[in-house]
C-alpha cells in the first residue's frame, strides 16, 4: 500500500493548528519532538537542577519568569518544564517519598484576561486570582472546608494567595501558567510578592524584559524567594538544519514527502529569525506542495523556489512572511 503524501511539520493531534507550540502535559507525544536549538536545553537542565528534587517547591513555592524574544520557544520551554514538575511529582509518589494520593495539576490562565480596555494591575490580578480559584474547585483541588471558608474572597489576591498552599488538598503540587505581564517588572515583583506558598510553583513568560529589568525584579525580590529566571536565545548556527532534519526523519514510516535541498537549508539559515518563524515556513512550503498535488518521490525536493513562492502566496493572501 503506498504511503500517503503527508507534511512532516505539524505536531501529532494538532494537524490543524500547526503553530500551537509544543505542550507535552496536555500531550504526552510531544514530549519526543523537542530539538536542540534556541540554548532551550541548557535552559531546560538548569531548571530542573534549580527544582532538585521538589524540596524548595514543596515548602516555600517558586516563580519562574522565562524571556527571550518573540517566537522563541519560550511558551514550549515553559510547558515542558511544568510536565516535568508533574512526572517528578509521579516519581516521589511511587518511590514513596509523596503520599499515596500526589499529584501535579498544571492550570494554564495564559488567556484568561478579557479583550478590551487595558487593565491595572490589581484589576489584572483580581481577575487572575478569581479564574484560578475557578479552575481549582473545578479539578477538586481544594480542601472543601477551604473553598466555603476563602470563597466570597476568590478575586482577593492577598487572601487568597498566602492561603493557597494550605488550602490544597493534600500532596497536590500545582503549577500555574501566568499570562503575561501587562507592566512588566512591577507586575512580576507584585507577583512574586503575593504568590510565595507551599507548593505552588507560577510561571511567567515576557518578550519584553530585557536583562537589566530582570536583574533588577531578582533584586528587589531577594528578601522573599528569588525567581528562578531563564533566558532562550536567538537561533545559532545548526539550528535551523538540525530542526528539519529532526522532522523529516520523524515521519519517513507513516508518510512520503520530498527531502529538502542543502540550498534550501542553508536560504532557512539566513532568512529565519526563531523557531516559530521556521515552523511556519517549513509548514506552509510543504502544504503548498501537497495541496498542488506536487510529486513527492525519492527524487524530489524541496527547494528555494517552493520557499520563496509560499512567501509570494501568503503574501497576496494577506498572511505575511
Amino acid at each position: 500500500m503506498t504511503k500517503p503524501w503527508l507534511n512532516p511539520f505539524p505536531l501529532p493531534g494538532w494537524q490543524r493548528t500547526p503553530m500551537r507550540p509544543l505542550c507535552p502535559w496536555k500531550n504526552a507525544g510531544h514530549r519526543e519532538f523537542y530539538v536542540t536549538v534556541d540554548d532551550s536545553d541548557f535552559q531546560f537542565d538548569d531548571f530542573t537542577q534549580q527544582m532538585g528534587d521538589l524540596s524548595a517547591l514543596l515548602a516555600e513555592g517558586r516563580l519562574v519568569l522565562v524571556t527571550g524574544e518573540s517566537g522563541c520557544g519560550k511558551t514550549a520551554l515553559v510547558h515542558r518544564c511544568a510536565d516535568w514538575v508533574v512526572r517528578e511529582v509521579d516519581r516521589l509518589r511511587e518511590n514513596r517519598e509523596l503520599g499515596p494520593n500526589a499529584r501535579g495539576l498544571v492550570l494554564d490562565l495564559t488567556g484568561c484576561l478579557p479583550d478590551g480596555p487595558a487593565q491595572s494591575i490589581e484589576e489584572r490580578a483580581a481577575h487572575v486570582c478569581d479564574e484560578l480559584f475557578g479552575r481549582l474547585v473545578d479539578n477538586e483541588a481544594l480542601r472543601p472546608q477551604a473553598v466555603e471558608q476563602l470563597g466570597p474572597d476568590r478575586d482577593t489576591p492577598r487572601r487568597i494567595y498566602p492561603r493557597l498552599g494550605a488550602a490544597l488538598t493534600e500532596d497536590l503540587v500545582l503549577v500555574v501558567l501566568l499570562p503575561t505581564p501587562g507592566e512588566l517588572a512591577a507586575e512580576v515583583v507584585q507577583y512574586a510578592r503575593a504568590f510565595a506558598g507551599p507548593k505552588v510553583l507560577f510561571m511567567a513568560e515576557s518578550d519584553l524584559l530585557d536583562p537589566d529589568e530582570v536583574a533588577d525584579v531578582v533584586r528587589q525580590l531577594e528578601a522573599w524567594v528569588p525567581p528562578l529566571t531563564l533566558h532562550v536565545g536567538a537561533l545559532e548556527e545548526g539550528d535551523v538544519r538540525r530542526f528539519v532534519e529532526d522532522r523529516l526523519e520523524r515521519h519517513s514510516m507513516v508518510g512520503r514527502y520530498p527531502r529538502m535541498s542543502d540550498e534550501a537549508i542553508e536560504f532557512l539559515t539566513r532568512w529565519a529569525k526563531s523557531v516559530a518563524q521556521l515552523q511556519r515556513t517549513l509548514h506552509g512550503t510543504y502544504e503548498s506542495r501537497r495541496s498542488l498535488g506536487l510529486s513527492c518521490g525519492e527524487g524530489d525536493v524541496v527547494t528555494v523556489d517552493d520557499i520563496v513562492a509560499f512567501f509570494n502566496n501568503g503574501s497576496r493572501n494577506g498572511l505575511g512572511k
